[in-house]
Formats: structure tokens, C-alpha cells, sequence
């Protein structure tokens, strides 16, 4: 429940305990999750304890009801999970959501619905979601999920009240971005070998995309765990710009003061803004094949 998190995320816990008690609730909250690997745990605590009759966040107070217990096996008619069919949120899903939500609460005072990877939406089903955070419903309560909120519209952004977890300290953040991988080693080293080209021989890197980059990423989900590995081995270099420490690559301290040798905060800065940037076209009808060819032209600029 609620309070197994009073510790570990002091600040998001303290700000919806305190909704809960002042009934203060918003209509929509946005996680960003910062690779916390509790954070749909933390939801659906959350969302319990909006369920809860009495309110209440602490198993020990309770009076053993099996509403959490359906909550937990995802027998709750209340409470709705979306989380992406293949590579993307559709907006099928939203629709068949909109139509199991038309109808009154039957169970509790509320209907929730939790997005997992909301950043996943595509652009249908993110102008879907859009119309109904514009328009909400009395008592649906939207909870979104993001391990990135840069790839979220500032229009959905807008319209939620933003929750910023903490990530543990321990955790490995590219175990949990590739916990189900089973070539996450391949995949990161054939990804820092292409920063690794790039940084060296820059512009000429488009005449060996083929062997480095087509050859090797050539399904969308794969192209998409490579930008986030790139996403990270820059902000490692950008770390270690401001206090010499690398977080997540530290078998390549080498290559990694090469490059800070070789460019400026500014470009460390450019280069992940752009990542970020194409990353969010790669889920659209973009060429892949043209895309990291732009990608390099735009780092270019």
C-alpha cells in the first residue's frame, strides 16, 4: 500500500498522502518515473487508496477486504492498466477505454485508468488521451507513467499534475531499461562502438552507416533501445564534464575522456537534444535507414 513507500519516495508519497486527506484530487497525474523500478507498483498503491472507501494507505489499519486483492489480480472492474500492444499505445485502446468508462461507477467512487509507458502513445492515441484529460470526466482519474517526460506532448504534460519519483540509488538503470533483453550486451556495445566512430571520424560516419548502424539495428524497438543507450552514454559524458564521475559506462572512462577532450558542454548538451528529438520520429513512419542519417547531419549543424 501507500505508506510501503513513506521511505524510499518521501516527496511524491507526501504529495498524494496529502490529497487523499484533504480531498484535493486531480483529475490526472503524470509519474515520471526515473527508471524507479517500483513505479507501477507505486501507482496502483496509489490508486488503491483512492479505491479504499476509507481512505486508507496502510495495510495494518485495514479491515482485510478483498478489494485489494482484486486490485492486485486484475479483478477490479474500477481500474483499468494500458500499457503498449507491440511498439506503441493505440488508439484503440483509449477508445475501448472510453466506452468501458461512459458507464457510472458501480464498485467505488471512482474509475482510474494507469498508463504504463505513456510516452508510447502515438499520435492518434495521444490526441485521444488529450480530448479526454480537456473534457474529464467527474471522478475518472487518469495516472500516467514516463521514464522520459521530454517525449511526452507539453499539451498532456499541461493537463496533469506532475509526480517526479526518486531512483534508487542502487539500481542499474540499464538493467531496468533492459531487464527482458537478451542481446542487451551486443546491443550496447555495437551502440557505443557507433558514438565511438561518430566522435572520431564525425561527418565521414555517413559513408559506413551500412556496417555500423543498418547492418546491426534494423527493427524499431532495437533502434529505440539504442537511442536510450546513446541518451545515457552522453549524459555520462556530460557528468563527467562537471565533476569528472561516470553513472553508467564506466568500462569506457577511456573513450569517455576522449570525447570530453574533444568537445564542449554545449555540443554534449546538442547532441542529446537531438537524440531525443529523432528518437521520438523513430516510432512514426520515418525512414530508419534515413533516420540516423539525419541524425548525424543535425549533429553536424
Amino acid at each position: 500500500m501507500l505508506d510501503d513507500f513513506i521511505f524510499e519516495q518521501k516527496i511524491p508519497y507526501k504529495i498524494l498522502k496529502n490529497a487523499l486527506q484533504k480531498n484535493k484530487i486531480s483529475h490526472a497525474y503524470l509519474i515520471e518515473t526515473n527508471n524507479y523500478t517500483l513505479s507501477f507498483p507505486f501507482a496502483l498503491a496509489f490508486a488503491k487508496a483512492l479505491q479504499c472507501p476509507k481512505k486508507l494507505t496502510n495495510k495494518n489499519n485495514c479491515g482485510k477486504c478483498t478489494q485489494c486483492d482484486r486490485i492486485n489480480n486484475g479483478n477490479f472492474s474500477e481500474i483499468k492498466i494500458i500499457e503498449p500492444d507491440g511498439l506503441f499505445i493505440k488508439k484503440e485502446q483509449l477508445s475501448d477505454l472510453q466506452k468501458e468508462f461512459s458507464t457510472k461507477s458501480i464498485e467505488s467512487n471512482y474509475k482510474i485508468y494507469i498508463i504504463k509507458n505513456a510516452e508510447k502513445l502515438n499520435i492518434s492515441a495521444a490526441n485521444s488521451i488529450l480530448k479526454f484529460l480537456e473534457e474529464p470526466e467527474e471522478n475518472i482519474i487518469a495516472i500516467l507513467l514516463t521514464n522520459n517526460i521530454h517525449e511526452m506532448l507539453n499539451t498532456i504534460i499541461s493537463r496533469c499534475q506532475i509526480v517526479k519519483l526518486k531512483s534508487s540509488s542502487d539500481e542499474n538503470i540499464l538493467s531496468v531499461l533492459f531487464e527482458n533483453n537478451d542481446n542487451r550486451d551486443v546491443l550496447i556495445e555495437k551502440t557505443i562502438e557507433f558514438v565511438i566512430f561518430y566522435e572520431k571520424e564525425k561527418i565521414n560516419t555517413l559513408l559506413y552507416t551500412q556496417t555500423l548502424w543498418h547492418d546491426i539495428f534494423n527493427d524499431k524497438k532495437i533502434i529505440a533501445d539504442a537511442f536510450d543507450i546513446m541518451i545515457l552514454f552522453y549524459k555520462d559524458i556530460l557528468n563527467y564534464f562537471f565533476v569528472s564521475k561516470i553513472n553508467t559506462f564506466l568500462e569506457y572512462e577511456e573513450s569517455i575522456k576522449k570525447i570530453v577532450e574533444n568537445n564542449q558542454i554545449v555540443d554534449i548538451v546538442k547532441k542529446i537534444n537531438k537524440l531525443l528529438e529523432m528518437k521520438k520520429k523513430i516510432y512514426y513512419n520515418i525512414n530508419n535507414q534515413l533516420l540516423i542519417d539525419k541524425l548525424i547531419i543535425e549533429w553536424e549543424k
